[in-house]
């Protein structure tokens, strides 16, 4: 601990004393909303097979759990049934948070959870639009509808290797060509 705070202070920056301490990196530490921890579990596909970068015993940096409750939160309070607003207004006032949210933690391990999130949002909106826990909402409502007509933010979609992968997508399959025009093809 003394040799970081004398790097530190030739830096300029001072510890806290109550604050900092000393941890196994197998344990974690939490800092600015993310638990950063080293990954433990066995892999289940041979290594040359995985194109994410996914490697055993990596640093990998996830939203802790507070944060995650702390969003719920905000999104249940937007999305009350009784809240006597239309859908377009209420996806206009959510979107934001989820917006801001998901580019705070886009970068970090969180595939699974902004999947499980947006489900979740989606469920959101068709309760307060239908009125009930379990309703039909997906029939008059679906999801396409919600995250293309009505612009709901997609979290998945704020992840920007899954970005990149779906721009190699497009230019592969010469949907990010430039196609040349009639009056250029015919001089």
């Amino acid at each position: 601990m003394d040799a970081a705070r004398k790097i530190l202070e030739k830096l300029g920056v001072t510890l806290h004393g109550e604050k900092t301490r000393i941890v196994h990196v197998r344990h974690g530490f939490e800092f600015l909303g993310f638990k950063i921890k080293r990954g433990s579990r066995p892999l289940h596909l041979p290594a040359d097979k995985i194109k994410s970068g996914t490697r055993k015993g990596t640093l990998y940096a996830y939203p802790r759990q507070k944060s995650v409750q702390h969003f719920k939160d905000q999104i249940r309070k937007g999305t009350r049934r009784k809240a006597p607003v239309s859908t377009k207004t209420l996806i206009d006032q959510i979107n934001p948070v989820i917006r801001g949210w998901g580019n705070h933690y886009a970068k970090a391990h969180v595939r699974k959870l902004f999947n499980q999130l947006d489900r979740w949002i989606v469920l959101r909106i068709w309760s307060h639009k239908y009125k009930r826990w379990r309703c039909c909402g997906w029939k008059r409502l679906p999801s396409a509808k919600l995250y293309g007509e009505l612009k709901l933010v997609n979290l998945v979609a704020l992840i920007p290797s899954l970005r990149l992968r779906k721009q190699r997508a497009s230019v592969k399959a010469g949907c990010g060509k430039e196609q040349p025009t009639r009056l250029q093809s015919s001089w």
